[in-house]
């Protein structure tokens, strides 16, 4: 029960495409002009388009399966705080926080290169076998 102790962390860098976002969009039916028309965008808040908070988790869960392979995952909670735009570099980061007989909880986030935290939150999986 030594794998993956406390303070065990993975980290990966991205940068996000407007491809990506677009190919996101297709896939999960998301077609939110902020997501993908540069020109209604532009009149947005973020004035220019903006990733899914759901594309920034799949990451997060490519993350945690890169971590424990064999773990299934129970809980995820997230808040999302910063956008992240097409062509933003992100630093994808899941640490180990508690650890139990058969589960771990882990911190879980998405930066950007600027350092605002984009999403984060706890998960927690139960390790098998």
């Amino acid at each position: 029960m030594d794998m993956l102790p406390v303070g065990t962390r993975y980290q990966r860098t991205h940068t996000i495409t407007q491809a990506e976002i677009n190919r996101f969009a297709v896939i999960s039916g998301d077609t939110n002009p902020i997501h993908i028309d540069p020109v209604v965008a532009a009149t947005s808040r973020f004035g220019r388009t903006i990733a899914h908070g759901m594309l920034l988790y799949g990451y997060i869960r490519a993350a945690l399966r890169t971590l424990a392979p064999q773990a299934v995952q129970r809980t995820q909670t997230l808040s999302f705080t910063h956008p992240v735009f097409a062509d933003d570099r992100v630093t994808v980061e899941v640490e180990v926080i508690e650890r139990q007989a058969t589960t771990i909880r882990c911190a879980v986030s998405v930066a950007r290169q600027d350092g605002k935290v984009a999403c984060g939150g706890e998960t927690e999986l139960e390790i098998r076998a």
